[in-house]
């Protein structure tokens, strides 16, 4: 009898790590979203000696993420190593800017570094600045 009850509380004792071990496995796995970002130029067609606004948007699920750790921005003629870093001003709605002027016509790669929530992304987009019309 004394058996009996040693093995089921030995059964019973193992069914339930068993159990609590599986319910962290899936709450480790769905809080693993990762983040996500976008780089947009405002205006779309940019020119040289034309302010413009470079922003990343910053998502993590179908959440915007407005308390990014930190949010940068490099740039650099395409097929050179970006060198200009500048840091980012949150605006709201997960979105984060610069503004910057392009002195010389041709294609850039623009490079954004976002970490939020104890993860980090780099996203490029290429960009073609033309010389104004005039």
């Amino acid at each position: 009898m004394r058996t009996t009850l040693h093995i089921s509380g030995f059964l019973l004792l193992l069914v339930f790590l068993v159990a609590c071990g599986s319910g962290e496995e899936e709450s480790e796995a769905t809080s693993e979203n990762p983040i996500q970002a976008r780089v947009l130029t405002v205006p779309e067609e940019l020119t040289t000696e034309q302010i413009t606004t470079l922003q990343v948007k910053v998502t993590q699920g179908d959440q915007k993420v407005d308390e990014a750790k930190k949010v940068t921005f490099a740039w650099g003629r395409k097929g050179e190593e970006p060198s200009n870093h500048k840091p980012s001003q949150k605006q709201g709605n997960g979105l984060y800017s610069i503004q910057h002027t392009f002195d010389e016509a041709g294609r850039y790669v623009i490079v954004a570094t976002v970490e939020a929530n104890g993860q980090k992304k780099e996203v490029k987009k290429e960009i073609k600045v033309e010389e104004p019309n005039d």
